[in-house]
């Protein structure tokens, strides 16, 4: 393997190429310059807006999740309950009352 090093690196100088030379030549053929630095930078760019994203739906949660919390809280209050199935129960009537008063409208006009 040493014999075989020195004949390439007599070769080499012979024909004025350092295998260094050799080897940038190459990857200067093989790669684009500055690719890596930019997907790279489009991959960290890319790795911030997630968290932004992340954060914000996090957020989103939480204070839905808190919401909701404060809404089952207040209702649970015997009083404001019956307001509100009092309030249910009303609009219920009312739109049975309508049907029947429609009812009685078609009733008239097939007569």
């Amino acid at each position: 393997m040493n014999k075989f090093m020195k004949i390439m690196g007599v070769a080499a100088l012979m024909t004025g190429i350092t295998t260094g030379a050799m080897a940038q030549e190459q990857t200067k053929e093989t790669e684009k310059p500055g690719f890596f630095k930019q997907a790279f930078r489009d991959m960290k760019e890319s790795a911030k807006l997630q968290r932004q994203i992340d954060k914000a739906n996090f957020q989103a949660v939480k204070l839905e999740t808190k919401a909701f919390y404060q809404e089952q809280k207040r209702l649970s209050k015997p009083s404001v309950r019956s307001a509100a199935e009092k309030e249910r129960m009303q609009k219920e009537l009312e739109a049975a009352n309508k049907r029947v008063e429609e009812a009685k409208a078609k009733v008239e006009a097939s007569r």
